[in-house]
């Protein structure tokens, strides 16, 4: 406040303009000025370029008339004109200029009238340089016109109306508006002591004219325009040429720019004060179809005692704004507040400016601007808002005063103070507490203002509005309110119970206002550190019923679970677990509730799926169960095998440890089987399953876990004691091992011979098994047996024997028959030969083939050494690469004389067997019709370092 207390809300701005002539008339839109001058010269001055005005001579136009007045429309680009008549002879003139033409244009039709107001469009939406919205004209007789402007033509529709129904009447006020959004229209009508509204609907506004059917209304229908008359001759103390038509007075509307709706009207009355209504503050619905009503008189301010006249000393003109009222005298301005009706500006003229002559406003810009005969100053206007907020205040209007204050915490803790103080003093004290919980005045002490009344739902509202007015760092008064809270609601609720209400709707309302409270979250958060403290007060009340509910609500499931199973509520804790998703509720409490309802339990556990790991709840079942809880823990975990393919090795072996122990032998073996016999595949630890079965005795199953551990020795003595078709089953599980299979079934034909002595079953193993040999049991039988009992098995075997001999003399004769055919392969190689011309060239080179070292090969292709050396070395592997280029270096280092010397048995010299080895591994096929070239069909045909260069010379 302090910033603008250094700065007037009004500011007079001197303009930099002296007129050579005196002024008569000015008027300003859009932040276009018009001038007119003693010397019938009009000055047209764009603000936004003042250096440079556009000049009008009147005289030069031949127009002698005194200039009457001059109106300009809201965009600052057509200007009207009217004279006074000259004589009986001259009438009066009405001129027009546009913004194409600075030569005025006399307007025929309305010749003879002086033009005393216009009321023109107020709304920018469709506003246009060249044309105008229609607009209303008002003349010194009380008629009204039609006209508006097209294309820079200026067209008078026929006469609306007569104000003064035969009787002349200076029009000197009149305005036209809509309510936005509609096609209703309003217009008001001022004269010197009577303001006129007449409204009606402009049903298509692209259509002319406009208000012809509105008027025509009040033309067929007497009496029905509306009327406000200011004061009378006698209260007014004024004489009969004080309200003559020459009596001042002006009708001033404050628009919103782009709607053109009024904000405020003004009306300046030859009277003891001036009308106001701010039709946006206004109340009464009305208002919308009636804008005379809720009307407000505002006296002028009192004349000092050199201003005794009151008839001459009454304001010339007025200009509204927002809040205040600029009142031009002939010589100062005073502004008044229009809700305070205080003056807040007074501004005196000095003596040699000239006489005083009007005030006006830039409708679109806003700007206020006066003018006397020798001077136009204007008026800045800085905050005009900022004390209205305290004029509000001051009249109890704390809405209004609100609204004003604009987030200024300092305005606003005053209002939201002394806005509590009113409600309190009327005994309102919820709305008080409300109030007082948004200023800053001590909490102690507005706490125990409202302990001291008998009405302990202000409190709560002050503690609940203060609450939320806390940040969460303000730990301690958050938790002495929220307890606080806590117990005022604990006693209302019991003092319901007290008196048997505890089943009325006002118990329930009240039970389910606490919850809600209890629900937030910064009460949650607060009730988590002091669970303790909440616990007591609900158990001094003797609250069970919403301990449980509010152990519920601040999702203290653990309490919550643990009550229900000391009261014995298993149903009730696990219908509250099955909702969880804190997986330490499950561990904690999941070893209770399976030794007292197994399958609830276990239930639960299925329902809530793959949200647990079964692996970490394994250790939560007791080792020591009974056949129905076993049974149960064998449901959940077939569950996670079945349903959700769960393949954990200590939930299968879990699951087989209860198979072992608690069912029959055909569940183990089904789940056995069903695993497969791969140790690489089973789920399930095979020792630790082989431990339990041997523990059972459970053959079967063990003779199935010895074949998966590959224990089949063991597997088959114990399936030789079991059954022995199991034992020959188990037998042939080795099918690859053929020695380990024999082995085994001579152990089971030792079984039959020696412990069964059958020697029919021990031939007819013979058959069951191909790797068994009559020799391979003959040693098993006793000396006294007769070779009677073996002559089949005997001749069979023989036989066997004569047909492999058979076979193996075919396949010795067909290996005979094809080395032959080898041998003459070779001797024919060994006199082929190839004939090379001397026109024969490199494949690789294009050079003659003949003049340094080459390879000849069968397919046709011939190669310098060198050409083929330089195309296998890089594509040789590296052993035979390294071999390659060890091969060259020793060629190198070796001396005719060496090599003379060198030679082994066979009398080949060393440098020829050096040779030979180099030819071998570079030529030992063609490059281009040989396997190499097929294992290099993914390599590019050019290489990544010549790429660049290659591609260059295709550009």
């Amino acid at each position: 406040m302090s910033k603008f207390k250094e700065i007037p809300i009004f500011a007079k701005q001197k303009v930099n303009f002296t007129p050579n002539f005196a002024l008569t008339h000015l008027c300003v839109a859009n932040n276009r000025l018009v001038l007119a001058m003693q010397n019938k010269v009009l000055l047209k001055i764009d603000l936004a370029n003042a250096d440079h005005p556009e000049e009008i001579d009147l005289k030069s136009q031949a127009i002698d008339a005194k200039l009457s007045n001059i109106f300009l429309d809201p965009t600052g680009q057509h200007l009207i004109l009217t004279f006074r008549p000259r004589d009986s002879q001259h009438p009066a003139q009405v001129m027009y200029s546009g913004p194409k033409t600075s030569k005025p244009k006399e307007i025929l039709k309305l010749s003879g009238h002086i033009i005393t107001a216009v009321a023109w469009n107020p709304s920018t939406e469709h506003s246009n340089v060249n044309s105008t919205q229609p607009f209303l004209l008002g003349t010194s007789k009380g008629l009204l016109f039609e006209a508006d402007i097209v294309n820079c033509e200026l067209k008078v529709s026929k006469q609306l109306y007569d104000i003064g129904k035969g009787n002349a009447a200076v029009i000197s006020g009149l305005e036209y508006f809509f309510i936005p959004k509609t096609s209703k229209c309003f217009m008001l009508v001022a004269t010197a002591r009577k303001l006129y509204q007449f409204k009606g609907f402009v049903n298509n506004k692209d259509d002319r004219p406009w208000f012809s059917t509105i008027f025509n209304t009040y033309l067929s229908q007497s009496g029905l325009e509306e009327v406000l008359e200011f004061g009378d001759l006698a209260s007014s103390h004024m004489s009969d040429k004080a309200v003559s038509d020459k009596a001042l007075s002006r009708l001033n509307i404050l628009y919103d720019v782009g709607t053109g709706y009024p904000k405020t009207i003004g009306y300046l009355v030859d009277g003891n004060s001036f009308m106001f209504n701010n039709v946006i503050t206004a109340s009464s619905s009305s208002t919308l179809d009636n804008f005379l009503k809720d009307v407000k008189m505002i006296p002028y301010p009192r004349l000092t005692d050199s201003e005794s006249n009151p008839i001459s000393n009454l304001p010339i003109s007025l200009v509204m704004t927002d809040y205040h009222a600029l009142l031009l005298y002939k010589d100062y301005v005073k502004a008044i507040c229009t809700l305070s009706e205080e003056v807040i500006f007074e501004d005196n003229f000095e003596t040699p400016r000239g006489r005083v002559i009007n005030i006006t406003r830039d409708i679109i810009k806003g700007s206020v601007w006066f003018f006397t005969e020798r001077a136009v100053q204007k008026y800045m206007m800085k905050h005009e808002d900022r004390n209205i907020w305290k004029i509000y205040l001051d009249k109890e209007d704390f809405v209004k005063a609100e609204e004003m204050v604009k987030g200024d915490s300092d305005k606003m803790e005053e209002v939201s103070m002394r806005q509590a103080d009113y409600f309190f003093r009327k005994k309102e004290y919820e709305k008080s507490a409300v109030y007082y919980a948004l200023t800053k005045s001590s909490f102690e002490e507005i706490a125990l203002k409202f302990s001291g009344i008998d009405d302990s739902g202000a409190l709560k509202t002050f503690l609940m509005k203060k609450l939320s007015s806390l940040q969460p760092i303000d730990i301690t008064q958050v938790t002495t309110i929220v307890l606080w809270l806590v117990e005022i609601y604990l006693d209302e609720l019991g003092t319901m119970r007290d008196f048997g209400k505890n089943d009325t709707a006002d118990y329930h309302n009240a039970e389910a206002e606490f919850l809600q409270f209890m629900n937030q979250r910064i009460i949650k958060e607060c009730i988590a550190k002091n669970k303790k403290a909440v616990y007591d007060l609900m158990a001094s009340h003797g609250d069970k019923e919403n301990l449980i509910m509010f152990t519920l609500l601040m999702k203290d499931f653990d309490e919550v679970i643990e009550n229900n199973i000391s009261n014995g509520q298993y149903a009730a804790a696990l219908s509250t677990l099955r909702n969880q998703k804190d997986k330490g509720l499950y561990s904690k409490f999941i070893p209770i509730l399976l030794d007292k309802d197994p399958s609830a339990t276990i239930d639960v556990l299925i329902n809530v799926g793959s949200m647990l790991d079964a692996v970490t709840l394994l250790p939560k079942f007791s080792s020591k169960l009974d056949r129905l809880t076993a049974s149960e823990i064998t449901r959940y975990l077939e569950n996670c095998i079945n349903t959700l393919r769960l393949t954990d090795q200590q939930i299968h072996d879990y699951l087989l440890s209860l198979y072992i122990h608690y069912s029959p032998l055909e569940k183990v073996i089904s789940y056995l089987e069903l695993q497969g016999s791969d140790i690489n595949r089973v789920r399930y630890n095979p020792t630790y399953a082989l431990n339990m079965c041997l523990e059972k005795k459970l053959h079967t199953a063990t003779i199935h876990l010895y074949t998966i551990l590959g224990l089949y020795e063991e597997a088959v003595a114990l399936a030789i004691e079991v059954d022995l078709n199991l034992a020959k089953k188990t037998a042939n599980v080795p099918e690859e091992d053929e020695e380990l299979r024999k082995k085994l079934w001579l152990r089971i034909a030792k079984h039959v011979v020696k412990e069964k002595n059958d020697i029919q079953l021990a031939m007819e193993f013979l058959q069951q098994c191909e790797l068994l040999k009559i020799e391979d049991i003959l040693p098993f039988f006793p000396n006294f047996v007769t070779i009677d009992h073996f002559r089949d098995a005997i001749c069979a075997q023989l036989q066997d024997y004569n047909l492999h001999i058979q076979d193996l003399k075919g396949e010795m004769e067909e290996a005979t028959k094809a080395a032959e055919v080898i041998r003459d392969e070779i001797q024919q190689v060994r006199n082929r030969c190839s004939v090379v011309k001397t026109t024969d060239r490199c494949i690789l080179c294009e050079s003659p083939l003949l003049t340094n070292n080459f390879y000849v090969f069968t397919c046709g292709h011939f190669f310098h050494g060198y050409c083929l050396m330089d195309n296998v070395v890089p594509v040789l592997s590296n052993p035979r690469r390294t071999l390659l280029m060890d091969y060259q270096k020793r060629l190198q280092e070796m001396s005719l004389r060496q090599d003379a010397l060198s030679t082994d048995s066979t009398g080949i010299s060393a440098r020829e067997q050096i040779v030979s080895e180099i030819t071998d591994t570079v030529a030992s096929e063609c490059i281009y019709c040989g396997e190499q070239i097929i294992k290099l069909i993914d390599m590019p045909y050019i290489n990544e370092d010549h790429y660049d260069r290659v591609q260059k010379e295709w550009e």
